[in-house]
């Protein structure tokens, strides 16, 4: 038996803001951002994530470790399902876990998360929808579309809903993105929302 090789792989990152499904996590501040992840030839991977976080008026670190097994089926469609952990190391009780799973075409991509209490608080389940579409060799078109719902008593009233549409070119190992974004039926008084105009640059390594 012939074992099976693994990757590992990382991307640094600075970001004009760190906005998370539409709400800002970084106060409106640029972030600096890192990525690494371990994959292996038969489909299971593992990653970690790590970028400052403000919550209310404290700035603190936050991070991020998943897992999972990724696969493609015989209709051409890849699948993904796994688990995530986010923590932040001051304000604990913010925590929470995550599970996944999605299908994806070449272009485009469908995932359902679901955790059991997002930021510590209620259920919820999020609908992630990705796209893209290569206008020339290095330039594309991205959209994303999200759409959070919270199970429990003191739900909204609404599905919050989080757009995106940017542009994305690469140059080697470098990406660099812009874009616009906005945030739907937003609860009056909660998160701070994202700013409208978002970029981002990045070395993959």
């Amino acid at each position: 038996m012939v074992p099976a090789c693994a990757q590992t792989s990382g991307n640094l990152q600075l970001v004009s803001e760190y906005a998370v499904r539409g709400i800002s996590l970084s106060a409106g501040h640029p972030a600096v951002q890192l990525r690494i992840d371990h994959d292996l030839d038969d489909g299971w991977y593992a990653g970690g994530f790590a970028s400052p976080a403000t919550l209310g008026e404290r700035s603190q670190a936050q991070l991020i470790f998943y897992g999972g097994r990724a696969g493609r089926l015989a209709s051409g469609l890849s699948w993904d399902a796994g688990i995530s952990r986010t923590a932040f190391l001051r304000d604990r009780g913010y925590d929470y876990t995550e599970f996944h799973a999605g299908l994806a075409l070449d272009r485009a991509s469908v995932r359902l998360f679901l955790s059991p209490a997002y930021y510590g608080e209620e259920r919820t389940a999020y609908l992630d929808l990705n796209a893209f579409h290569p206008l020339d060799d290095r330039l594309r078109l991205t959209f994303h579309a999200g759409v959070l719902h919270t199970f429990g008593a003191y739900a909204g009233p609404r599905d919050r809903t989080d757009l995106r549409i940017g542009l994305a070119s690469t140059f080697g190992d470098c990406t660099v993105q812009v874009g616009w974004q906005t945030l739907l039926h937003a609860e009056h008084g909660g998160p701070p929302r994202a700013r409208a105009l978002t970029g981002s640059a990045g070395i993959r390594f």
